[in-house]
């Protein structure tokens, strides 16, 4: 899917059974290279019930959700409140690309708050994090027979 819609998209999450916090595209169309096949990545948070987190047993932290939009798949990949802030701590620049994501799905206003406080948690560290990316692409890209213009367009 070439050309997002942001409007079909915030329905097709707001039939799912939880309230997430916020919403944003990530993957290909956050980078701006989208291809006719390209599924649609949505990530963000959302928050679990109190009486599903206090208690023995932790609960399933993360909602994984393979959708269907006019013949386009959609992955929504969501964690909890609690584990995404772990995540935004420990310098995941996935995290930090969702947070800043201009494509909003759903959650503009909780996004307006948390912003502020992730710029704070922007390190020389998150380094790590996108040399280990760069790695594995170019492992891939190692592989692959002919090479495809995608890998070599994630690991630059």
């Amino acid at each position: 899917m070439l050309d997002l819609d942001l409007q079909a998209l915030r329905r097709l999450v707001e039939t799912q059974h939880y309230r997430p916090l916020f919403v944003t595209v990530s993957g290909a169309h956050l980078y701006g290279f989208p291809s006719p096949d390209s599924d649609v990545d949505l990530r963000g948070a959302h928050l679990l019930p109190l009486r599903e987190v206090v208690g023995l047993d932790l609960p399933e932290q993360t909602v994984e959700r393979k959708l269907d939009l006019a013949s386009t798949e959609v992955e929504l990949v969501s964690h909890d409140l609690g584990k995404y802030l772990r995540l935004l701590v420990k310098n995941n620049g996935y995290v930090m690309e969702q947070i800043f994501s201009p494509l909003i799905v759903v959650g503009e206003d909780f996004l307006h708050e948390l912003r502020p406080l992730a710029r704070r948690c922007i390190t020389r560290h998150h380094y790590h994090h996108y040399r280990g990316f760069f790695a594995t692409q170019r492992k891939l890209l190692d592989k692959q027979q002919p090479k495809i213009l995608k890998t070599v367009l994630y690991a630059y």
